[in-house]
């Protein structure tokens, strides 16, 4: 399991939240469950930080 901000925007609203999940599309199908009117949903990638 990893930690994921996934990115949507829902009702007009972009919302950023962090799940856990065991790969980016499993994140991303919770954040759909989750917040099922969302749209345009993506992962956001800490590129900066050495991963751990």
């Amino acid at each position: 399991m990893k930690k994921y901000l996934i990115s949507g925007l829902v009702d007009s609203y972009r919302i950023k939240v962090n799940l856990f999940a065991a790969s980016p599309s499993s994140a991303i199908s919770i954040f759909k469950q989750k917040y099922p009117k969302a749209e345009d949903i993506f992962v956001i990638q800490n590129l900066f930080n050495k991963g751990k």
